[in-house]
């Protein structure tokens, strides 16, 4: 059975590996061991050689001197190889017929010096030396042959066994290696890799749990501790959102309640003093009593209906819209609340167009425009500008993302759409830009709810956008919205 663990495969590679080695390396002595008989052979055969060369030496002399010692020495060398040759066994040997060829020469010659003794002084035996002088040649010549090819055989296998190991390290160790490697960086690299894109999907919200094709036990643990991890922080997260709904709801009702709290003091204040008066109050009196009740009724219900239209905020509609037109149409709806002193200018870059959700981005415009009116009070001037992407912009807007005085994201190798709402008002004190998109936070006492900017970044935020605001003191305040171009 294959195993299914990383573990295994390594140990049953290594285990493999090491039967692969002791067969190879017992293959390798055995032929160590044959060329270990070889070159014994071979030295044997040298000694033959020598004791050969000795006999034609003693053969020579003998010829020359007629010395009766070399001849005896000739016989007795002819006798060392014939034991010699007997001893040995070249049966089965390539040399084995050079040695029977050896042995029957030496047989001849041997016969013709012992018949030279007896007719060493005879006509014949001129005839016989001849003939000896010859069978020592062959011997000589069989002698060196079977020397020779003793050697190459040696030197053939000495190469055989050294292309063999070559070739048995490549093909069971090299090539096994090699793909094992590979096998082993693409069984592991493999599910390693879509491991790391099902996580980038993970973080992209794309996917929530992770399925990766592996039979290891190694992978599959992984896996499935990621999995249990990403439950875990499911269940974290859907905690730390639920405190912080919690927490929201508890700040809103908070802010809400004391919104609220005032105008329905006020209201309160004024029924009481009108039960109490009555009867004795002019009726001028009484109606300026109503009149505080209705407004201070208008200015709750503005509260509430400002939070519902929070509240029900739906899918975004977006769609190319004229620059020009929008501002033109936000103007109308606000023009029958602007003050006669109040000079209210535009400029609009020529053919702009805007890819957004016309009712939110009016509703962005309208807050920006009441907030730079009511700044801008008893007189003063409310500028307008929509133009599209520049090197100012993005200087600009990098400037003041720096300050921390802009709420939401640009991407910066995008083109975008630039709206500034600019007054000449008294400007906005530094320790409050940091809290002017905060719910419910205001400087106008008894005006406004405090939710106006910040249902105003909200917006723009969905519209992947960013707000930013540059204010001075006695200067006057700029609103410059950066939207996607599209």
């Amino acid at each position: 059975m294959f195993p299914k663990s990383i573990a295994q495969k390594i140990m049953l590679f290594y285990i493999t590996g090491i039967f692969v080695t002791v067969g190879l390396s017992v293959v390798v002595l055995y032929d160590i061991w044959l060329i270990t008989q070889k070159i014994e052979v071979e030295e044997s055969i040298f000694n033959l050689f020598e004791t050969i060369q000795e006999i034609r030496r003693t053969e020579k002399n003998f010829f020359l001197y007629r010395n009766e010692t070399d001849y005896r020495d000739n016989l007795e060398y002819i006798k060392t190889v014939k034991n010699f040759i007997t001893d040995q066994k070249f049966e089965g040997l390539k040399i084995e017929k050079s040695i029977k060829k050896l042995s029957d020469t030496l047989q001849s010659y041997e016969s013709l010096m012992l018949q030279l003794r007896e007719k060493i002084n005879s006509p014949s035996g001129h005839n016989l030396e001849q003939s000896i002088r010859e069978k020592g040649k062959m011997l000589t010549h069989i002698a060196e042959d079977i020397k020779t090819t003793e050697r190459k055989l040696i030197k053939d296998s000495l190469n055989n066994i050294l292309k063999y190991s070559i070739f048995l390290i490549i093909i069971f160790f090299v090539i096994p290696f090699i793909s094992f490697g590979l096998g082993l960086t693409r069984l592991i690299s493999k599910p390693l890799k879509e491991l790391e894109e099902k996580m980038k999907k993970i973080a992209e919200g794309k996917i929530y749990s992770i399925e990766v094709k592996s039979h290891d036990k190694e992978i599959l643990s992984l896996v499935d501790t990621f999995n249990k991890v990403l439950k875990e922080l499911e269940s974290k997260q859907k905690q730390l959102i639920q405190a912080e709904k919690l927490s929201s709801l508890g700040t809103l009702l908070s802010g809400i309640a004391h919104e609220l709290n005032n105008p329905l003091s006020n209201i309160s204040t004024s029924c009481q003093i009108l039960i109490e008066e009555l009867e004795e109050a002019d009726n001028e009196y009484k109606k300026e009593l109503l009149q505080a009740i209705e407004s201070q009724t208008e200015r709750a219900k503005n509260i509430i209906k400002t939070v519902l239209d929070f509240s029900r905020r739906k899918e975004l509609q977006k769609e190319n819209i004229s620059a020009r037109n929008l501002i033109e149409d936000t103007i109308v709806l606000i023009k029958g609340e602007i003050p006669t002193k109040i000079n209210l200018d535009f400029d609009v870059e020529e053919n702009l167009t805007i890819y957004a959700d016309k009712q939110r981005i009016q509703q962005v415009l309208l807050n920006l425009i009441k907030n730079a009116i009511q700044a801008s009070e008893p007189e003063g001037e409310v500028k307008i500008r929509a133009y599209s992407y520049s090197q100012e912009a993005l200087d600009k807007y990098l400037f003041l993302k720096k300050e921390g005085k802009c709420v939401g994201e640009i991407s910066l190798n995008k083109e975008f759409v630039v709206l500034e709402v600019k007054d000449n008002g008294p400007g906005i004190p530094q320790e409050n830009l940091s809290k002017i998109f905060e719910p419910f936070f205001t400087t106008k006492e008894n005006k406004g709810s405090g939710l106006g900017l910040f249902i105003t970044q909200e917006l723009i935020k969905d519209h992947d956008g960013c707000i930013c605001v540059d204010s001075v003191l006695g200067q006057g305040t700029t609103f410059v919205v950066m939207l996607p171009g599209q």
